[in-house]
This record gives C-alpha cells, structure tokens and sequence, in this order.
C-alpha cells in the first residue's frame, strides 16, 4: 500500500474537509478526492461522511486517523532530517586516530567547524585498534599511510620525520651506538608499525631486538626521557627535550624517509559532503600550523 492516500486522509481530516486539504496542501481537490477513494475501496471500508459542507470520521476512520497521524509526522520528520539542502551541511561525521595522536589541532577543527555548521555532528574515536573503515562505520580515520585498503581513498595531511633519541643520562652510561645494530635497550613499536618503518623510514634495515614493546609514541618517548633506553620517534614529539639539552638524536644517516600522515576514507562515493569539506577544512589547518 502506498503512503500517499493514507497522508492525505489525514490531511482532510486536519483540514476538516477536502477543499480545506487541497488549498493547503496545494494538490488538486480532485486528486485528494480520488485517493481517498482509492484508500477506502483498498481498505474495503467508509472511512468519512459527506455532505456537502462537512465530513465527520467512521469509526474506522477515526482508528485509522489516530493511529497513522502521528506516525506520518515522525515519518515526515525523520525525511526532512536527512534529506541534503543546498548550501547546509548536516549530520554525523565518524573520524577516528591513534589514541596518541596529538589532538590539539583536531580539536581546534572539530569546534571551529561546528561553529560553522551547527548541524553537523562528531563522534571521535581515538584507539590503536586499527578499526574498519566499513564495518566499524568510519568515514574519515588519521592514520600513517601503511596497509591501507584497496578501495580507500587518501588525502595527505603531513609529512612526519622520524629520529633515534635517548637522553643525555642514557647517552653517558651507555655510549652513543654507531650502527642500528649496536643499540643496546630499544624501545619498540607495536608490529605493525615497526614493520612499516623498517622498509619505509630505514630503507629495510632491521630495527633490533626489543628491550620493552609499546604502542604509544608518547609511552616511547616518555620511558626514553626516563633514561629507559633509545626509540624510534616522531622528530616533532622531541623538539623541547633537545633544545632543553635532556635528549640528543642519534644515528641521523640511517634515516631514509618521512614517512605520510594521511586523511583515508572508505570509498570516494562515501565522502558526503560534509565530510569532504571537513577533511579539507582539517587539512589546511594542519598545512598553516
């Protein structure tokens, strides 16, 4: 059955007639006159009384009416709620990045964006699990450019250079390796990751054996400020500590490559609208950081 009918037999009833319902709703009286017809031959039931001034409901009509009005306008509502206006952008966008990720920059986003748009919406979910771009329902995931679905879509965000640190307390009880090979108590990333780095950041040179494996970059570096040992770390999590002289880098020649920090989307068909703009809203904030 066909909700058309149905919506406007509850439009007359509103109306209180059916020349009311067609000057309000702006279809012809005929049209409104011949599906309610229509509904009551379907329905094998008088749903309204004429006469020529007034209709009252049946009692099958005043079923009807009470049961479906309500449920029509939430109908209505839920339809209006998605449907796309030209030049507003609204609904959910579902980003998420490593839960050590610095979130200064997208937090910055996320609010100036939502000033902009008030419509749209954000749920952040910051994990290491690497989550599924379709099943887990992501439209936008900030990740390192490694293993990456074949029909993803990537946008780059920056370029992250890589460095071996230790602390200067390390550095004097230990020595300064002169090989990747020589370094004594390293602090490892998680697979994955360590994987990744070994082919792209070092060229495939071998990371050596972990002394403690960790996966988080802030966890690294932190135990490396400790005086745990040396790690391979993001160049940007480690700018204060060497200008403060409590951190040196090491083995800067084994460093081959950045390595891309990339916006990825499920499909190019799944990048709404919304979601577009915001990726590029994010991506010139970090580009004028």
């Amino acid at each position: 059955m066909k909700l058309d009918p149905i919506q406007t037999f509850v439009e007359v009833v509103r109306a209180k007639g059916f020349s009311a319902a067609a000057k309000r709703t702006g279809i012809p009286l005929s049209t409104i006159s011949l599906q309610v017809k229509s509904l009551e031959k379907t329905l094998g039931t008088r749903l309204l009384k004429r006469s020529t001034r007034s209709i009252a409901l049946t009692d099958e009509g005043q079923k009807l009416f009470q049961q479906t009005s309500e449920a029509l306008d939430v109908l209505t509502q839920a339809i209006d709620d998605v449907r796309s206006e030209p030049g507003t952008l609204r609904g959910l966008i579902r980003l998420t990045a490593a839960a050590d990720f610095p979130t200064e920059l997208l937090a910055k986003a996320v609010t100036e964006f939502s000033r902009k748009h008030p419509k749209v919406h954000f749920q952040i979910t910051l994990t290491n699990t690497k989550l599924d771009l379709v099943s887990d329902n992501i439209d936008i995931a900030v990740r390192i450019g490694v293993n990456t679905a074949m029909d993803a879509v990537e946008k780059r965000l920056l370029d992250v250079e890589w460095g071996f640190y230790a602390s200067t307390e390390w550095i004097e009880g230990n020595g300064r390796p002169e090989t990747i090979e020589a370094i004594s108590s390293f602090i490892s990333p998680a697979p994955a990751l360590r994987t990744y780095l070994e082919r792209v950041v070092l060229g495939g040179t071998p990371l050596p054996k972990a002394s403690i494996q960790v996966d988080s970059h802030f966890m690294a570096r932190d135990l490396m400020l400790c005086g745990f040992g040396i790690s391979l770390l993001p160049t940007g999590l480690c700018v204060e500590p060497v200008k403060k002289g409590h951190v040196e880098a090491l083995l800067t020649q084994t460093i081959r490559s950045s390595t891309r920090l990339n916006l990825t989307f499920p499909t190019r068909a799944d990048m709404l609208p919304r979601v577009r703009e915001f990726a590029e809203y994010l991506s010139d904030l970090f580009k004028n950081a």
